[in-house]
């Protein structure tokens, strides 16, 4: 009886120590690496992000969450840069830095509560109205650009141009292909997530930008969250209806910026894309530049931004 007792004691002791390993495991958070001691180089584009993350930022809040922007720039348009799923405010920080002379600049950092495209409209509204914008330039990459789409769909007279970069339209594709993983994740802990991501980054996203070191050390030093990345997905696969032949949408100039080996929108949305907006509509297709060329690509990606937003008429290029 008593070695049996013991036995027991024993099992109980192992479940305990299991059990406790299993909660530090979900309780240690996904460490935020640095940018500048990855990158080793302080070169002008390195100078550039350091000078841009010292700028002030604002705060606002709605319905319990706090919104984190940037607003600045001079010039009488304004330009509102929204950032994909892994994004915050400084990863559009070439382009701010490339256009603040002329524009007056607005990026923000979706925060992780978010989880549909309504709460995330209505919080960009609300910067939008805090920073007394009438008509804009919208501008939006990945889940951005999704973003954008509901925007362009919900308040089409305060859009004068809307510019989609590798991005996708509303579809059922995506819901489709991860079904599965959209279950299994959120059961993971936040540090298995984030090593899977380093995984995906080392083995398609740098290899598809040209082994891009900036692009290397840029996006590992993103902050990240398991809450946020699960409710990202959420906003990627929230279905909406586009009607691209309102008069009020059809007026509106659009530029779709795309990368032919672009690692995370494959050719059927990038076709499904261009088919959707195909009146008033201008393409430029980067090569072998990934997800991400307005960071490893930002000088080119500026230039085709530039003559889009400053021609009266299309422009269209390979």
């Amino acid at each position: 009886m008593l070695v049996v007792k013991k036995y027991l004691n024993l099992k109980v002791i192992i479940a305990v120590l299991i059990l406790t390993v299993i909660i530090i495991i979900y309780a240690i958070p996904a460490k935020q690496k640095n940018f500048f001691e990855l990158y080793g180089k302080k070169d002008k584009v390195s100078e550039s992000l350091k000078k841009f993350q010292k700028k002030t930022v604002k705060f606002i809040e709605m319905n319990g969450v706090r919104w984190k922007y940037f607003s600045g720039g001079t010039g009488d348009k304004t330009i509102l840069f929204l950032h994909g799923m892994g994004g915050a405010y400084d990863i559009w920080w070439q382009q701010v830095d490339f256009f603040e002379k002329k524009y007056r600049i607005i990026t923000y950092t979706l925060p992780k509560e978010i989880d549909n495209l309504e709460d995330a409209s209505n919080g960009i509204l609300k910067i939008l109205d805090n920073e007394k914008v009438g008509n804009f330039y919208l501008t939006g990459t990945s889940m951005g650009g999704y973003i954008a789409q509901y925007l362009l769909q919900k308040i089409p007279d305060r859009i004068d141009k809307i510019v989609l970069s590798n991005t996708f339209p509303p579809n059922h594709i995506m819901l489709e292909e991860n079904k599965f993983k959209s279950k299994i994740v959120p059961l993971l802990p936040e540090i298995l997530i984030a090593k899977l991501g380093e995984k995906q980054l080392k083995e398609k996203l740098i290899p598809a930008a040209e082994n891009s070191k900036l692009l290397a050390a840029f996006l590992p030093s993103l902050p990240f969250s398991k809450k946020q990345f699960v409710n990202r997905y959420y906003v990627v696969i929230d279905y909406f209806k586009v009607i691209p032949d309102d008069p009020n949408i059809k007026r509106i100039p659009k530029f779709i910026i795309e990368s032919d080996n672009d690692p995370l929108v494959n050719k059927e949305l990038r076709e499904k894309l261009k088919n959707l907006y195909s009146g008033n509509t201008s393409i430029y297709t980067f090569h072998n530049k990934g997800h991400f060329p307005y960071i490893n690509a930002a000088d080119e990606y500026n230039r085709v931004l530039q003559k889009f937003f400053e021609e009266k008429n299309n422009l269209s290029g390979k």
